[in-house]
């Protein structure tokens, strides 16, 4: 299962959150511009309603004006913009050109103190109109009352649709460009922010490698503590694992001269003739002995402190090793091939390195009749080590056994399986593979695969 991943969620959050931000300001923008829009166009008609009041000519039974608006648009049928004078109280109306037989219906009766009204009415073809209307009083010449008009302006607003469509296509597109920045800037802004912890895991590749033995440098005061946190548990691992170390050694000093002591008694034992019990009791001890020992080796490789994670040259402990090896008598009547270049390093401690080499070349020096081929590989981070004999080799079922902790798959030879098994201690504590198979020259093959280190 994939680990979810941190600069993604905030990305995605931070995304989300712009866009719903842009999306929220975007409406609002464009209700604001609708409205500014449309204000406009209501001032403008206002304009035109008090120039319209301005030349009502109120003495002929159906009022007219002075003179013509100065506005053509009011000549050309469905020009766009009317005006219309009507008296409520014979319901005579007089309406511009431009209204040809249209009459602006009112839903509501307009206010008697003369205050202006806006309505939206249907305009000559049908179209909404944005409309202004007052109910006015105006003097007749000769005439003892007043006259009561009711006077409207009216105008298509086809225009500030079509304005506000633009301006939305335009502040999508606007906007668009402007969340595209905006999550760009985020991503920078995320990456920066969470380079820290990739310095944090660089650091600890580094102690792992043997590079560095606690996170040094300089980190945001955010993280500081979780930098000083990990600093004091490697401190705390290396003085537990130091105290174990310690106290193994001491259990193992303590034994070893327990039985010291009881080969002594089996020394005495013997010269008086007890040969048996001697016998017995020194092959009890050799083997509480190797035990102690076994012990011992898995003792190191299972508390390790991170300074033993060194970037160690294969080339330069495998030669180490072969070169003892050659000096027994089954090694000096071997032929070596030996195939590994000098770049192949492996993260591991040299001591570690070569006990594992040591298992190995060692039960192959034991099986072979005449060759042993040494080869190591670099690819993808890890290093591949290939170790072969000619001996008799194995059948499947006593592969799948090899290596497993005490057992002998030989007992016509000297050791105690331990070795095999310690080997496979050090793969598995370093997150290595170990593979069994038969070998190209007839015998036994082992296939080592560890990760690589850095040569120097």
């Amino acid at each position: 299962m994939r680990a979810p991943s941190l600069k993604l969620r905030l990305l995605l959050v931070s995304a989300t959150s712009i866009a719903v931000a842009l999306l929220v300001a975007g409406l609002a923008i464009a209700s604001m511009f609708s409205r500014h829009v449309e204000r406009s166009l209501e001032v403008d008609i206002e304009s035109q309603l008090a120039r319209l009041v301005a030349l009502i000519d109120p003495n002929p039974p159906a009022p007219r004006l002075t003179q013509p608006m100065s506005d053509p648009r009011y000549e050309t049928p469905a020009g766009g913009i009317y005006w219309q004078i009507r008296d409520p109280a014979d319901g005579t109306v007089t309406r511009s050109r431009s209204l040809w037989d249209t009459v602006l219906q009112f839903d509501t009766p307009l206010p008697e103190d003369g205050a202006i009204q806006a309505a939206r009415v249907a305009g000559p073809d049908a179209d909404e109109a944005l409309s202004l209307g007052r109910r006015l009083s105006f003097e007749r010449d000769g005439a003892t009352s007043d006259r009561v008009l009711e006077v409207f302006v009216a105008e298509d607003t086809g225009g500030i649709r079509a304005a506000n469509t633009a301006f939305r296509e335009e502040l999508v597109r606007a906007l668009a460009v402007l969340a595209v920045a905006l999550v760009g800037a985020t991503w920078v802004q995320v990456t920066l922010g969470l380079s820290p912890l990739g310095m944090i895991k660089r650091g600890i590749a580094a102690i792992r490698t043997g590079r560095a033995k606690a996170l040094d440098g300089s980190y945001p005061a955010e993280v500081m503590p979780l930098v000083s946190e990990v600093n004091d548990l490697l401190q705390t691992q290396d003085h537990s694992i130091e105290f174990a170390r310690t106290r193994a050694a001491d259990l193992a000093h303590g034994l070893k001269t327990s039985l010291t002591l009881l080969n002594g008694e089996a020394h005495e034992l013997r010269r008086s003739g007890n040969t048996n019990a001697a016998a017995a009791i020194e092959k009890l001890t050799a083997g509480m002995s190797e035990v102690i020992d076994h012990q011992l080796r898995l003792s190191r490789l299972r508390h390790r402190t991170r300074s033993d994670f060194r970037s160690t040259p294969v080339a330069n402990i495998a030669g180490k090793v072969i070169a003892a090896l050659k000096k027994t008598p089954e090694g000096r009547a071997l032929d070596w091939h030996v195939d590994i270049p000098e770049a192949a390093a492996i993260a591991l401690d040299s001591m570690d390195l070569t006990e594992l080499l040591g298992v190995y070349l060692e039960n192959a020096t034991k099986w072979a009749r005449h060759t042993v081929s040494v080869s190591a590989r670099t690819a993808n981070g890890k290093v591949a080590i290939t170790i072969s004999d000619d001996g008799p080799g194995l059948d499947d079922a006593a592969l799948a056994k090899l290596g497993t902790r005490g057992r002998r798959l030989d007992e016509t030879r000297p050791g105690s399986g331990l070795g095999l098994a310690i080997g496979r201690e050090i793969i598995a504590l370093n997150s290595g593979t170990l593979s069994f198979g038969r070998s190209p020259i007839g015998g036994l093959q082992v296939n080592l695969e560890l990760y690589a280190g850095a040569v120097g």
